[in-house]
């Protein structure tokens, strides 16, 4: 069927994926979010590929966490309103949900998502995998952070408006305080 031809809805579209391991995936939904959102009407193009970091980031926190569980993705694209969701729902231990809610709440209480980024890459030493995609999520994708817990699993919840100018780059010395030495000669 050629979709060419087909009217153009100018109304919510949204994405619902659902997965089990073998988690061979992860890649390429971040391929398939971005041409979804290319197809979205009214996705600012800079947005596409924003929206499929996020997507990605949330996915990729989720699998190791999920065992043999499913991870659920929702994507909600409303122009209409100008909003986008995303919601990744895992298997998630009490212990995992506390340390998580811990470090989205430290995040969500620094105001600026650049500085509180920057802050993020500083302290996470390069050889250390985690703790940046959360920070990278609220910053470069301009979304906010939240959680819902639903008996043994998580939901991590990115939302924020659809239209927005692209991010602010990083300043030579963004996220120094007086005290602080710049990460950047």
């Amino acid at each position: 069927m050629q979709t060419d031809s087909l009217p153009r809805s100018e109304g919510p579209v949204q994405l619902a994926i659902r997965m089990r391991p073998p988690w061979r995936f992860i890649d390429e939904i971040r391929r398939f979010v971005e041409s979804f959102c290319a197809c979205a009407p009214g996705c600012p193009e800079h947005r596409e590929a924003q929206l499929a970091v996020a997507v990605h980031e949330l996915v990729q926190n989720a699998v190791p966490r999920a065992g043999q569980g499913d991870v659920e993705l929702l994507l909600d694209v409303d122009p209409g309103i100008d909003r986008v969701l995303v919601e990744v729902t895992n298997p998630c231990t009490d212990a995992e949900y506390d340390e998580l809610r811990r470090r989205v709440e430290r995040m969500n209480a620094q105001p600026d998502a650049l500085v509180h980024y920057v802050e993020t890459m500083r302290s996470a030493p390069s050889h250390v995998r985690g703790g940046l995609g959360l920070a990278r999520i609220r910053y470069e994708g301009q979304l906010e952070i939240s959680l819902r817990r639903d008996a043994a699993k998580v939901t991590v919840v990115a939302q924020g408006k659809l239209k927005v100018p692209p991010p602010r780059p990083p300043e030579k010395n963004a996220g120094t305080t007086p005290e602080a030495k710049p990460c950047c000669k």
